[in-house]
């Protein structure tokens, strides 16, 4: 299938809301696709900046496909989910980060999280290329990972599907900063995953309190698409009489 057809069969098969989005690391801005527009030329922003989330949150309202640099994150943890590497020195991170009311109670507990999302290197790309999965293609926009938001019912149906013939089980990954959660912790592992994500990822792509996140590697999400018209979408439990403790 191309990225359109899996955008579209998705969609109409779970009833999703927002159309899945797509993302493609670039090592090498000399790799840039022809005619790839950079981000904040659409606004005219001499200097554009942003949180990574807040583009994928542009992308998930049907903006791109865009790429992004270094230059344009606001954010650390953006930065370095994209493989460019981080914008401060991991100890100027205390004073905005760790503590009561922050993120993280110390930074044994900063370095811990960030270790477990199996972090890229810094300078690792250059570039990230954002948009609808239905722009893309599959030969010089094809994706890396395929980002969806949906309601924990949806997000059932889908990894449903994914382990229905294999039995794979998707394990999912939450305490973190939801872009490093899902960036290269995918790309690495090769597996799908699905978190809840954190308050300020959260914000970024404007997730209602009920929609969580899959992230599949883009290689995977066939499998489930697949799938989806034969997996089992209702409980037999109404057809037994049981008795419910009081």
């Amino acid at each position: 299938m191309t990225p359109e057809q899996l955008s579209q069969t998705l969609v109409r098969s779970e009833g999703l809301a927002n159309n899945p989005i797509a993302v493609k690391f670039v090592h090498s801005l000399s790799e840039l696709p022809e005619g790839i527009t950079r981000f904040g030329d659409a606004s005219g922003e001499r200097l554009p900046k942003s949180f990574l989330c807040a583009m994928w949150g542009d992308a998930l309202r049907g903006a791109g496909p865009f790429y992004t640099t270094k230059a344009h994150q606001l954010c650390g943890g953006g930065a370095i989910a994209a493989g460019f590497g981080g914008l401060l020195p991991i100890e100027a991170a205390e004073k905005f980060m760790i503590g009561d009311g922050k993120l993280f109670g110390s930074m044994d507990a900063l370095r811990c999280s960030m270790a477990s999302t199996l972090p890229f290197e810094d300078g690792e790309f250059e570039a990230q290329i954002v948009g609808p999965l239905a722009s893309m293609n599959n030969d010089t926009l094809r994706p890396d990972l395929v980002l969806i938001v949906c309601k924990s019912f949806q997000g059932q149906h889908i990894l449903r599907a994914y382990g229905f013939d294999s039995g794979e089980l998707v394990h999912g990954i939450a305490g973190g900063s939801t872009c490093e959660m899902v960036s290269s912790y995918v790309l690495k592992n090769g597996r799908p995953t699905f978190t809840l994500g954190d308050t300020g990822g959260n914000a970024g792509l404007s997730l209602e309190s009920d929609e969580i996140l899959l992230a599949f590697p883009y290689d995977k999400l066939e499998i489930a698409i697949n799938n989806l018209p034969r997996i089992c979408r209702s409980s037999t439990m109404h057809r037994h009489s049981i008795v419910h403790e009081r």
